[in-house]
């Protein structure tokens, strides 16, 4: 496998975007892996191709610019790389390197997941033949582990549309609305050139390729007691045709489209009784497997599925029941009074908000002063009494609204860990490196990170009574700056410089290099987290 095969491996992967290294699409891929730190650099095989989120690159254009030629040098066949998340670009220069070494880099989705693209990667390395016989008995797990425990119809569509790498549409046979209800421009067109062609496609056989002046669609019929009761159509570029595997996957679920279409003749049934409670579900992780059948839900109810919301939670060192409920009634008045859409519920001793505001702001930064104040009113109306808020990002489609929710609470528990006292107003875009490490602190490079350096100082502090780790701490918190560390720790220049001297000497680093400085703040941060 090339690099440049990438791009058509699936559907998932019809967004990649090549950034620089054009030259270099032909380089082969042996291995694709992880890195999240920046001396994961130093494991990288020939024919390697690397994924990151860039959370270690972010206004560190020195660190991206050693990757890269370090990269080149291992002859790493590329380097993917999420924008938008914790790097916003990459600089000009760094592309200018790029192709010149002829490395490609390529912009993946922010949405898409380590497992989403190392698995098909790995699959088409291993060969075309094997490939297509491993897809198509993935498939049929997949199917028999979805319909064994939730006959849907958009979880069985969208698992379709993910293993042929295309749109897949399923339309009733006398009306030709969509079975579920994702109406959009694409759709009307299927719909419109399935019309035109009803008559041909009834006295065809089971299915029929349709080309019209941009697409090409595989329309299958859907038979129940010997009559067609639906269309499947597939979604294809102009000339484009399914293959082999393709067709397998879709005869091997056509059964399953059946049973629930016979079982199923009327819309599905809501299954939340509330708004409330259908926001609440989205939260709770109920959907995060079915978009497709949250789509339906949210259009059915006249929710607009891009609108931005943000979620925010509230813990108090409030004990009185009474008192806690007065405390939810004045939060619930407040932003009534302000005009917010909005919608909350208790859990244990928080209360969490999903809030959609008519006037909302893109950077939550700009609702920093808001909660401030609301602390501030909620501690005159409840005396001796401390409240901690977290506040996740602004998410702009209610698919991310899970992770918002999870944002919220993660902001609140490390907002207070880290301030080492109740009370406060946390923004998790203050903490999102935070987030990351905490998922990935068990890391087998973590781990070695941390040992070979925090680790290594407490043992200096413990056996010689020095405070060694206090001044690293201060001198990252003064972004390295010594004359503002020295004032700060009440030391002379000097001392700090010989404290440096004896960090770089147990450390066997140069603290003045940006990469080293960049990892002792990466190891710092890690400590903050795992420390009681």
């Amino acid at each position: 496998m090339i690099v440049s095969d990438i791009f058509s491996l699936n559907k998932d992967f019809k967004d990649f975007r090549l950034l620089a290294g054009k030259a270099g699409l032909n380089r082969e891929i042996l291995n694709v892996d992880i890195m999240e730190v920046p001396d994961g650099v130093y494991w990288v095989n020939k024919g390697d191709f690397i994924v990151t989120t860039g959370y270690c690159l972010k206004n560190n254009d020195t660190t991206l610019e050693n990757i890269i030629q370090m990269l080149a040098t291992k002859e790493a066949a590329g380097l993917g790389i999420k924008i938008g998340r914790y790097i916003d670009e990459i600089p000009e220069k760094i592309l200018i390197m790029a192709e010149e070494l002829n490395l490609p880099i390529i912009e993946v989705p922010i949405a898409a997941s380590y497992n989403s693209i190392v698995r098909p990667i790995l699959n088409k390395i291993i060969g075309d033949e094997n490939y297509d016989f491993y897809t198509l008995k993935e498939f049929k797990q997949e199917l028999n582990r979805l319909t064994k425990h939730n006959l849907n119809i958009s979880a069985i569509i969208n698992l379709i549309s993910r293993y042929v790498r295309n749109d897949i549409y399923l339309f009733w046979e006398n009306n030709l609305n969509l079975v579920s209800d994702d109406n959009n421009l694409k759709t009307l067109g299927a719909k419109k050139t399935i019309s035109q062609y009803t008559t041909e496609l009834m006295s065809s056989g089971e299915n029929m390729t349709i080309d019209n002046s941009s697409r090409t669609y595989e329309i299958y019929k859907v038979y129940g007691m010997n009559i067609v009761i639906a269309f499947l159509c597939v979604d294809l570029k102009k000339g484009a045709s399914l293959t082999n595997t393709d067709k397998e996957i879709i005869k091997e679920v056509m059964p399953f489209i059946t049973v629930y279409l016979l079982s199923n003749t009327k819309k599905a049934v809501l299954y939340h009784k509330s708004l409330e409670e259908f926001f609440f579900s989205i939260i709770e992780g109920n959907y995060n497997e079915d978009e497709l059948k949250l789509k339906e839900e949210s259009s059915y109810r006249n929710i607009d599925f891009s609108k931005s919301r943000y979620v925010w939670t509230i813990e108090s060192t409030i004990t009185d029941e009474n008192e806690y409920l007065r405390l939810e009634k004045k939060l619930v008045s407040i932003f009534q009074m302000y005009d917010n859409i909005f919608c909350h519920k208790r859990y244990s001793k928080n209360i969490m908000f999903i809030i959609e505001n008519q006037k909302l702001q893109s950077n939550t930064k700009l609702l920093d002063s808001f909660y401030e104040k609301l602390v501030l009113d909620l501690k005159k109306s409840f005396r001796d009494q401390e409240f901690t808020i977290g506040i996740s990002k602004i998410c702009n489609s209610l698919k991310y609204l899970y992770f918002a929710g999870e944002e919220a609470n993660f902001a609140l528990k490390i907002g207070k860990k880290l301030n080492k006292n109740p009370g406060g107003v946390y923004l998790y875009d203050d903490y999102m490196i935070y987030h990351l490490l905490y998922e990935i602190s068990g890391h087998p490079t973590l781990s070695k990170l941390y040992k070979n350096t925090i680790k290594r100082i407490k043992k200096h502090d413990s056996e010689n009574n020095s405070e060694l780790l206090k001044t690293l701490e201060t001198l990252i918190d003064c972004d390295f700056s010594v004359s503002h560390t020295s004032d700060r720790l009440f030391i002379h220049r000097n001392t700090l410089y010989k404290r440096i001297n004896k960090i770089n000497d147990i450390l066997d680093s140069d603290i003045d290099k940006s990469e080293n400085r960049l990892i002792l703040q990466i190891a710092m941060k890690l400590n903050e987290i795992i420390s009681e």
